[in-house]
């Protein structure tokens, strides 16, 4: 892609504009308020160190979500992060009030398989059009058309679990 000579990134009202998206997109991704701010983190750093890349608002907007799902793969699979306490003993071990207040659906979409988890995440929180989590996950429409259909199945299932078999 060729840079729009017109377009500047200004990293503060980025992280302005941005911060909640990242944010909750690596609390979703690793279950860990503190890894998550960890993520939030490396994600801005990245940022300024690569802003000469971005050509446009949109483009912005889907680098960051890509660098968020690639950084929280890329903390999931180091050692440390192998061997620490789970989510929920670590959950268990916090004073009451420091605990994020998460709704159940949030909190089913968290516990569903990755691919599944992003798609609904980028759908429905972040209301991102198919073709635009297409192109961000580097993936077919179709694909996550499917993604979805299974995710939302999934989720359906989980939440018929919790509240059983009233609607949802």
């Amino acid at each position: 892609m060729e840079r729009a000579d017109s377009y500047v990134v200004d990293t503060e009202a980025a992280v302005r504009t941005y911060a909640d998206m990242v944010y909750r997109l690596a609390c979703l991704n690793t279950n860990n308020k503190e890894t998550a701010e960890d993520v939030f983190q490396t994600v801005f750093l990245k940022l300024v160190s690569h802003q000469e890349s971005i050509i446009s608002e949109e483009h912005l907007k889907a680098w960051l979500i890509r660098v968020t799902i690639n950084q929280c793969k890329s903390v999931a699979t180091t050692a440390w992060n192998r061997k620490r306490a789970s989510y929920e003993d670590a959950m268990l071990m916090e004073e009451p009030e420091e605990q994020e207040d998460f709704s159940d659906v949030y909190e089913a979409v968290r516990e569903l398989p990755d691919k599944y988890r992003d798609v609904i995440h980028l759908f429905y929180y972040e209301q991102l059009t198919v073709k635009d989590i297409a192109g961000i996950l580097d993936t077919k429409e179709a694909t996550v058309k499917t993604w979805l259909s299974r995710g939302r199945k999934l989720l359906g299932e989980k939440l018929k679990e919790e509240y059983g078999n009233g609607r949802i």
